[in-house]
């Protein structure tokens, strides 16, 4: 099933032409793969505004990578957009990219490069915003739908094990409602929305805006929506046109985070980790492990 009328793809066609692009040109092509949203409802100026080049070179750009004008270009990234939003397409066009085999190294190699991406994606002043504000927050309220929510459960449990008052919560329907009620302006909520924006994320941001709890966001497609709305932004590059889950730079961000947060207090962390490994130890013993390596110096005894 072919999901694009523009042969190749938009991303395609900036990995073909990336060789002959100007640099003027390539940071046009990075912003508009990097912010998709952005890029498709802004005019020729107000794109060469966002990029620090002119109206021309947006132009020529656009026909640098074989389109007939700027509209043709934008009507790619619509496409992009699109087929982000629908798994179904997701899933045929990864499977189409990779059914000659080497699933393995298609995915190895399309993950690699789209965390290489994660750094132009992300906006520094974003993360030091989100990271002062979960670093003098009472407790992280983590949130996600699906497998957005087992990110949200990553960070938590990270936050914990470094000391720090964490909680995940994915729930949704009525059921998300009880969790809503333990949320208070004490805590920093953090969100996981990769692609979609559901009901329940909605309300999540509307009652932590209530209750007046700073929010974090980490998304890949939703910025354009979510950046009025929130304390920090922090968007990932687009994965959808390649073999990388959707969740693999959110949950490097989790990570990041954690790290950044554990440096901070570096006392703290390690003796958090040490109460952990008592608690540990006190549960199952010295069992806890079996042997790096085993002895096998003394033979077997065997009885009869």
């Amino acid at each position: 099933m072919n999901t694009s009328s523009s042969e190749g793809g938009f991303r395609s066609r900036v990995a073909e032409a990336t060789e002959r692009l100007s640099p003027r040109e390539r940071d046009i092509t990075d912003f508009m793969l990097n912010n998709p949203a952005d890029a498709v409802t802004a005019s020729a100026a107000e794109l060469a505004r966002m990029t620090g080049a002119s109206d021309a070179t947006v132009v020529r750009t656009a026909r640098s990578l074989g389109y007939g004008g700027l509209r043709e270009l934008k009507q790619a990234l619509l496409e992009m957009i699109t087929l982000r939003r629908d798994p179904a397409l997701v899933l045929d066009q990864r499977l189409e990219q990779i059914e000659n085999g080497g699933v393995l190294q298609h995915v190895v190699r399309d993950s690699a490069g789209l965390t290489g991406e994660v750094p132009a994606a992300l906006d520094d002043g974003a993360w030091h915003t989100a990271v002062e504000t979960l670093d003098t927050t009472g407790r992280v309220w983590c949130y996600g739908i699906g497998p957005a929510g087992l990110t949200a459960q990553h960070l938590a449990l990270e936050l914990v094990r470094i000391g720090k008052s964490a909680t995940a919560v994915s729930s949704t329907g009525f059921r998300l409602a009880d969790d809503l009620l333990d949320l208070d302006g004490g805590d920093t909520v953090v969100v996981f929305a990769p692609l979609r924006m559901f009901r329940e994320t909605e309300v999540v941001l509307d009652h932590a805006d209530g209750v007046g709890a700073p929010v974090v966001v980490v998304t890949e497609a939703l910025a354009p929506l979510l950046r009025d709305r929130v304390r920090a932004l922090l968007t990932t590059p687009p994965s959808t046109t390649g073999a990388a889950s959707e969740n693999l730079a959110g949950l490097l961000l989790a990570h990041a985070l954690t790290l950044e947060l554990a440096a901070r207090d570096r006392s703290g962390s390690v003796t958090a980790r040490q109460r952990l490994n008592q608690l540990r130890h006190d549960i199952a013993g010295d069992g806890i492990d079996t042997p790096v390596v085993e002895d096998r110096t003394s033979p077997p005894d065997h009885q009869g």
